[in-house]
């Protein structure tokens, strides 16, 4: 048996250990693949984040425009305000109130035109479905049928879009012969 030990240990011993040569160049193939797997795992993660962050910037981006919408809108209210103010008598009759008023609202209006938020004209204007809330209709010999005989409340774009479409009334005209009668009680 301690023969056959023997000659296994004497096998074993004669082994040649590979030449540093050899072991170099292996270990530089390892090296390579090592850092080609690397490069293939930064990559892989590098297009992950990628693929999380562009929605999540999405998101971000949609909630802080959803976020200026809305205030933007309740400042158009504010706006609206101002309009009503001014067809107020008693505002009229207080010059230096007036005055102070207008000042404010110059102020509002500039700010939104600053941020590219402009009203449109909307009296004398052709019914447009996309700039127009029509809530009434009304006989008018100033205006063709379906034009914008008044406005109620304007109406404002941003960036190229409706922002809030004008609350108008309508012109709407007789057929030619035909006039309104008032019929008497009997």
């Amino acid at each position: 048996m301690e023969k056959a030990a023997k000659k296994s240990s004497s096998s074993k011993s004669h082994a040649r250990p590979a030449p540093a040569s050899k072991r170099s160049r292996l270990s530089k193939a390892d090296e390579l693949t090592a850092l080609r797997e690397q490069e293939e795992l930064r990559l892989r993660t590098a297009a992950e984040f990628d693929r999380y962050r562009k929605p999540v910037a999405k998101e971000r981006r949609a909630a802080t425009k959803s976020g200026v919408w809305e205030l933007v809108q309740e400042i158009l209210l504010v706006q609206d305000g101002f309009d009503r103010a001014f067809q107020s008598e008693a505002l009229r009759s207080d010059l230096e109130t007036y005055q102070a008023v207008r000042s404010v609202q110059r102020q509002v209006h500039q700010i939104l035109e600053k941020q590219g938020i402009m009203s449109f004209e909307s009296v004398g204007q052709a019914f447009d479905p996309t700039l127009h809330e029509a809530v009434d209709a009304e006989p008018s010999h100033r205006f063709s049928d379906g034009t914008v005989s008044r406005e109620l409340r304007k109406g404002y774009v941003w960036g190229g879009k409706v922002l809030r479409p004008a609350r108008v009334i309508l012109a709407k005209n007789q057929p030619p012969g035909r006039t309104l009668q008032r019929i008497a009680p009997k």
